[in-house]
């Protein structure tokens, strides 16, 4: 029973972070945009996902993708295992990527990893939602 009370306690203080409005990353990408119509791109990760290494390392550098990401989003990592998650960004996989407007809205949700070509693609229509 002690267990489960620790579980539990661990659970609700250790991972629960609000609201994405009161997430000091969510602020801060927000504060970078300024008046630009960006839209902030969360995704979340983990240390041993090959995927999530393929997304950041080969994907969001290719030349196709790299400038259309910089020039209309903001992006933030949080490591499921390490990073307090907002309250309502919930996942089933990883990567996933969280597309939220300056109010905290998401827009879209994409799990798993896309190669360049495809990414850009959901890149543009994503924006062309907003």
């Amino acid at each position: 029973m002690k267990k489960l009370f620790l579980i539990i306690a661990i659970l609700t203080t250790g991972l629960y972070a609000g609201s994405i409005q009161n997430d000091r990353e969510f602020q801060q990408a927000v504060e970078m945009m300024g008046q630009e119509k960006k839209l902030v791109l969360m995704i979340y990760t983990t240390a041993d996902c090959p995927e999530c290494a393929y997304m950041k390392q080969k994907v969001f550098h290719d030349q196709a993708v790299e400038p259309y990401l910089n020039r209309h989003f903001v992006v933030i990592e949080k490591n499921i295992h390490t990073s307090k998650l907002p309250d309502g960004f919930d996942y089933f996989g990883i990567p996933t990527m969280f597309f939220i407007d300056k109010a905290g809205n998401n827009k879209e949700t994409i799990v798993g990893s896309k190669r360049p070509k495809l990414f850009v693609s959901e890149l543009r229509r994503i924006r062309s939602k907003k």
